[in-house]
């Protein structure tokens, strides 16, 4: 499908016939609906997505339990996994799960690495849009408006991989916003539904002005959720508002990343906005209450840096070790070893300016931790690395305590440090692992 064409296909998202091919830029899966007295909601809608060419859709109507969709009960890890396995078998971007509330449909989106560290922008699985139960039942009621919403939140969901994909994604994401905002007829949906599609609406605008936020998109997009937040009495869960202060929460951490001046307004903003997300989206729901605890470790360390505060870089301190307690080596090894590395760094930094011994000693333990991913034999730059850093903790509780003992373990370090260098050859490293040793011989020579 030539991409210059998105936009009348979009337009066209009801009746356009579909072209079959095998470069579909999106492939949706549609999990069979739990709805009530078989009324087959889910098929239905994979008929309405499957007219629109930019999809690739299947039906996944293998019958299993899905209690876990309540969104109730201590059981997120099992839609998480669940929708994985689903995922990975039909080898889809994503998913659509729906669930039957009091004449409602709610739709869920999953993708894969849903909770991944390094996502630009967090899509939550619990980011939820409600549809009256009667438009899947009469398909040809379905609102062709909120079809384009769907259609949106798709897109941005999805995480491009080829430059032709993040290319087709913008272009894509700019035509329905477009049609979104020039859409003036009468919306056959009530209010009680608005919550959630200006919830979606202004993560649908994020997504697509992440890259290069201006002031008219901020306002809109601030404007969107905050729209969702006045009408959250219509919202059945807790969990639903704090998925709008989480989204309201990555408008702001955008904003302070973009910054080209003082952006500290903006951290202080996206600060308290995750905070509030924190209260709904709690360890009940471990992967989100997980990863908002690793954006707040983050935005608390720069504002420490900031303002010298050291309460900010304790905050710091607790929320990595709360994103550690989800993000485990058995489940998340290469999240847990990031996560462990930042603890080294952000320990060391309080231990420094406590003056410390055992917290300092609570850094060497994390940077021993990501040694057990970053093994020697395997990655013997990386192991390296973390012995340098390793050693320049014991240098500084050298200096901080005259204590000559400490000097010499940081010479070990600094040692097994530089042999590797000099077998791989790393100019640079050996360069700079030879300067610090000399440090340490002027005081213990």
């Amino acid at each position: 499908m030539p991409i210059n064409n998105c936009l009348e296909n979009i337009k066209r998202f009801l009746s356009a016939e579909k072209k079959e091919t095998s470069s579909a830029l999106f492939r949706v899966t549609v999990v069979a609906f739990e709805d009530k007295c078989n009324l087959n909601c889910g098929r239905r809608f994979a008929d309405i997505l499957q007219r629109n060419p930019l999809f690739d859709v299947h039906f996944f109507a293998e019958t299993f339990p899905k209690g876990f969709l309540n969104l109730q009960g201590r059981n997120f890890f099992d839609f998480i996994d669940r929708g994985t396995q689903i995922l990975n078998s039909t080898h889809s971007d994503i998913l659509i799960w729906g669930y039957e509330e009091n004449a409602k449909i709610r739709l869920n989106f999953q993708i894969a690495d849903q909770y991944a560290l390094d996502n630009n922008l967090f899509h939550s699985l619990l980011d939820s849009l409600f549809v009256p139960l009667n438009f899947f039942t009469s398909p040809e009621t379905f609102s062709a408006s909120l079809l384009l919403v769907i259609c949106g939140i798709i897109i941005a969901a999805v995480p491009p991989v080829t430059n032709d994909q993040k290319d087709n994604r913008e272009k894509l994401l700019t035509d329905i916003i477009a049609l979104l905002a020039a859409d003036t007829s009468p919306k056959e949906i009530s209010r009680e539904f608005m919550p959630y599609i200006m919830n979606m609406l202004g993560k649908i605008y994020l997504s697509n002005a992440q890259k290069n936020l201006n002031e008219t998109d901020v306002e809109i997009i601030r404007n969107l959720f905050d729209s969702a937040l006045k009408n959250k009495q219509f919202m059945r869960l807790p969990i639903y508002y704090g998925c709008v202060y989480n989204n309201m929460a990555q408008l702001y951490e955008t904003m302070y990343k973009q910054a080209q001046t003082d952006g500290s307004p903006y951290l202080r903003e996206a600060i308290s906005f995750y905070q509030e997300a924190h209260k709904y989206l709690n360890k009940n729901y471990p992967y989100d209450y997980g990863l908002i605890a690793y954006h707040l470790a983050l935005l608390y360390f720069d504002f420490w840096k900031y303002t010298t505060d050291l309460q900010a870089l304790r905050d710091a301190v607790t929320q990595l070790r709360e994103a550690e307690k989800v993000y485990t080596l058995a489940q998340f090894p290469q999240s847990w070893c990031h996560i462990e590395g930042l603890l080294g760094y952000y320990l060391t930094s309080l231990g420094m300016t406590t003056a410390s011994n055992d917290i300092m000693q609570l850094a060497i333990n994390s940077y021993h931790n990501q040694q057990k991913i970053y093994e020697q034999r395997v990655y013997p730059l990386e192991w390296a690395g973390i012995q340098e850093e390793i050693g320049n903790i014991y240098y500084l509780l050298g200096k901080q305590n005259e204590d000559d003992n400490f000097m010499i373990e940081a010479r070990n370090y600094f040692n097994s440090a530089l042999e590797v260098y000099q077998q791989l050859k790393a100019k640079d490293r050996i360069a700079e692992t030879k300067r610090r040793l000399a440090k340490v011989h002027n005081y213990i020579d």
